[in-house]
């Protein structure tokens, strides 16, 4: 299978930078810190091993996945964002072009290379995270699902910084509207739920007849939230089965609800969709021959 010369290109430029291997070396320092503090917590205790010290290790467990979902809302975004306009920056994109790569070789290769630091981050973390494996509840099945979805959430994010890369001439407009874009994605489809939902709740205060927030369809928004996406995979391998269910309770009854239920399979496929969709409107825009 023939490479991508632009990612072999952006390969070899991280490799030759020390500060990928600081920011692994930082990541797994840390999750390895999160996981002596369960061991020492889990010795430490008389009832060392009982049922109850079981949920120490799980919530290690969710806590890791949470920091690497961080590390990938804090890194991606900036190198996304600024792969094709550092290029139009560096007068190097018509370069690129006059070249035999078609431009959806470029925009394909400039997502993998943003995505190859979070594929380094997320698979050097498997032997730290499978630390929890030694106590139970949590798989090797369960491990590998919980990396996908951040893969997922990473081409998610990436495509959002490339959509905003093509489409803009400076790179530092493309950084800041991807991380703006990011936090309206994680906060602002929860905040707009809930402000909705409370101003619903004030109104009905004054009225006999109310039975409750309903939000209807609105609560869909929560496809887009590469978040709740998480948190609602963590929810399934853990204790929290119904998760998703009950957050959504807060914005009406979506006890039987299909697209609720299925939530975090729907959310995935919605964000690959995304993704697809802004990687195609991204590679027509820095096409050479468009009107």
């Amino acid at each position: 299978m023939r490479k991508n010369p632009v990612l072999e290109n952006e390969m070899k430029r991280y490799t030759r930078n020390m500060k990928c291997a600081w920011i692994i070396l930082g990541v797994n320092l840390v999750l390895g810190l999160f996981a002596l503090i369960a061991q020492m917590g889990l010795s430490g205790r008389e009832n060392y091993m009982t049922i109850l010290q079981y949920r120490f290790p799980i919530q290690c467990y969710v806590l890791m996945g949470y920091g690497l979902f961080l590390a990938i809302c804090i890194l991606i975004p900036g190198l996304a964002g600024g792969s094709i306009a550092g290029e139009r920056e560096r007068k190097t994109l018509d370069l690129l072009l006059t070249t035999h790569l078609s431009p959806w070789k470029i925009i394909l290769g400039k997502l993998e290379s943003s995505l190859c630091l979070i594929f380094l981050i997320s698979f050097s973390t498997l032997p730290v995270i499978g630390l929890v494996l030694i106590y139970g509840g949590i798989t090797l099945v369960n491990l590998f699902q919980l990396i996908l979805s951040l893969v997922i959430t990473g081409i998610f994010i990436g495509s959002i910084g490339i959509f905003y890369s093509a489409i803009m001439r400076k790179t530092t407009v493309a950084v800041i509207l991807s991380y703006v874009t990011v936090v309206l994605l994680v906060l602002g489809t929860v905040g707009i739920l809930f402000g909705i939902g409370y101003i619903q709740q004030m109104r009905g205060m004054y009225r006999e007849d109310f039975t409750g927030i309903r939000l209807g369809g609105l609560v869909y928004l929560l496809y887009f939230n590469p978040a709740v996406t998480l948190y609602g995979l963590i929810g399934q391998q853990t204790t929290n089965a119904y998760g998703l269910v009950r957050l959504c309770g807060h914005f009406g009854d979506y006890s039987h609800s299909f697209g609720v239920e299925h939530m975090v399979e729907l959310s995935i496929l919605v964000q690959l969709g995304c993704s697809a969709l802004l990687l195609i409107a991204a590679g027509r825009h820095i096409h050479p021959m468009r009107k």
